[in-house]
C-alpha cells in the first residue's frame, strides 16, 4: 500500500487548521499534519527534509495563513523559501495561502515567483470549493508552478 501524500497545515487560528484538515481528510487521499504555531510547523518541515535539507523535502504541500503579528519577511512562507534557496538541488515546496487579510501587497509577495512562489492565494471566507481541487492539481498533476504562474498573472492584471 502506497503512503498518502502529506499536507502540512499551519495557522495560528486552531479552528481554521482543524477545518482545513476535515475538508482534506474527507477525501481519503491525503495525510495531514496540523500545526498551530510556527515552531511546530518549522519542526515538521525539518522532519520531512531529505538529505540534511539539500534535496526537496517530502511534504506534498504546505497550507498556511498569515501571522498578523509579524512582518511579511518573517512569515513562515518566506522562511521556508530562504531555506530552500540554500541548496540548488531543492525545488520550492508547493504552498497554498488561505487568509482573511486582503492586502494586495501581501498577495503580491506571496505569489511573486521570485519571493513566495505560492501556488494559490485564497480568501478564508470562500476557499472550501477550491481547496481539494487545488491540492489534487498540485499533488497528482504536479502543476504547482503552473498554478503560480496563472495566479501571479491574474494578480498583475488586478494591479
Amino acid at each position: 500500500m502506497a503512503l498518502k501524500p502529506v499536507i502540512l497545515l499551519h495557522d495560528l487560528d486552531n479552528r481554521m487548521v482543524d477545518h482545513w484538515a476535515r475538508l482534506i481528510g474527507e477525501t481519503g487521499r491525503y495525510a495531514t499534519i496540523n500545526t498551530y504555531n510556527e515552531t511546530h510547523a518549522r519542526e515538521a518541515i525539518r522532519q520531512y527534509d531529505r538529505f540534511l535539507g539539500l534535496l526537496t523535502n517530502r511534504l506534498a504541500c504546505l497550507i498556511t495563513g498569515w501571522n498578523s503579528h509579524r512582518r511579511p519577511a518573517e512569515q513562515l512562507l518566506f522562511g521556508l523559501r530562504r531555506e530552500e534557496r540554500r541548496s540548488p538541488l531543492r525545488r520550492p515546496t508547493p504552498v497554498i495561502v488561505i487568509t482573511e487579510d486582503h492586502r494586495l501587497d501581501l498577495k503580491a509577495e506571496a505569489l511573486d515567483p521570485e519571493r513566495g512562489c505560492a501556488s494559490a492565494y485564497l480568501d478564508a471566507d470562500d476557499f472550501e470549493d477550491s481547496l481539494v481541487e487545488l491540492l489534487d492539481r498540485i499533488v497528482f498533476k504536479e502543476s504547482a508552478g503552473e498554478l503560480n504562474s496563472i495566479a501571479y498573472a491574474r494578480l498583475r492584471r488586478e494591479l
